[in-house]
């Protein structure tokens, strides 16, 4: 297991990361797991999968991932292994795509017209809600974008009417905000921001310049998805063993958790930025909403969580 809980490379700048890797020539490893995740857990039963998305396997390239996937009872095995070591990421992993797909239904639905997926890494949204009215924009580190961008197009070949614009950015760079300009991002119409795996792994630096980026190209109405990890595990006070591990393994590759929340701070930070939060939902939350029989009996280690928020108040866009 890898840091499978976002997308590191965003954080770094281009050249070496803290472990010497040349980021800006290779892809993003972590966005590979989670695809591999994704797809293990669309080959389980209809009746106890918990998602479904076809189109992840494509991006897992790595070959023990790539074996994880052969069968669907092996699928199953690794990710009960997968689950009992580290509680509560995997149920993470998959609910929260199912979040974010229920928050950008309900915004199309409401006549929102754009979406940003802020780290998209491997994210297949963009395959999903092909057809739909609806431009995506996919921001990413360039080398997992690059690593992602064929394969995508040569699947929304099939599609029709699919509009994605691909954006390019390293967040450390502070270009979020002229890069989807110039992409075509229109600041006068409402947005929806998926911002999922990334905020664990970011300065408290580079978290309040993302989201003041944000908050001068979100019209209000605008919608924000973003996950974070509990304070404690950041700071290792966390009394979730299954943090802990988690915690060690990403810190022994050179990418440590840099940002962690209390429910109350996610909310506050938000809110010093414009977003209002609107729900929250841990781990426990999400199992609750999507299996609530329990069919799967994943565990709920309550570390993880992920908030939707709404653009409020006067923005501050100068064009």
């Amino acid at each position: 297991m890898s840091q499978a809980c976002g997308d590191p490379d965003l954080q770094r700048r281009p050249g070496t990361g803290a472990t010497g890797r040349r980021l800006d020539r290779k892809a993003s490893l972590t966005a590979q797991i989670n695809a591999a995740q994704r797809a293990a857990e669309t080959l389980q039963p209809p009746g106890r999968r918990l998602l479904d998305d076809r189109y992840s396997r494509h991006f897992v390239r790595h070959l023990m991932l790539r074996a994880m996937l052969a069968h669907r009872w092996l699928a199953g095995v690794a990710l009960g292994v997968f689950d009992r070591r580290w509680g509560g990421l995997h149920a993470h992993i998959v609910l929260r795509v199912r979040y974010a797909d229920d928050l950008c239904m309900a915004a199309i639905a409401k006549g929102i017209d754009q979406l940003v997926l802020l780290g998209a890494g491997f994210d297949t949204t963009s395959l999903r809600l092909a057809g739909q009215p609806v431009t995506i924009f996919e921001v990413d580190a360039p080398t997992t974008q690059a690593a992602k961008r064929s394969t995508t197009e040569r699947l929304l070949a099939r599609q029709a009417n699919s509009r994605t614009v691909w954006v390019p950015v390293d967040f450390e760079q502070g270009a979020l905000r002229e890069r989807l300009l110039a992409s075509g991002f229109d600041p006068e119409r409402r947005s929806v921001v998926v911002w999922v795996g990334v905020s664990m792994y970011l300065t408290a630096r580079a978290l309040d310049a993302t989201l003041a980026d944000l908050a001068t190209v979100c019209a209000p109405g605008s919608r924000l998805l973003v996950d974070y990890i509990d304070a404690g595990v950041a700071s290792a006070t966390t009394r979730w063993a299954s943090a802990r591990r988690v915690t060690r393994v990403v810190a022994r590759r050179g990418e440590p958790y840099r940002s962690g929340f209390t429910a109350n701070e996610i909310r506050d930070l938000l809110s010093a930025h414009g977003f209002e939060s609107q729900d929250h939902a841990t781990v426990p939350t999400l199992l609750q909403r999507y299996d609530p029989t329990q069919a799967r009996g994943l565990a709920n280690d309550d570390w993880l969580a992920v908030v939707s928020a709404r653009r409020t108040g006067v923005r501050t866009v100068s064009m």
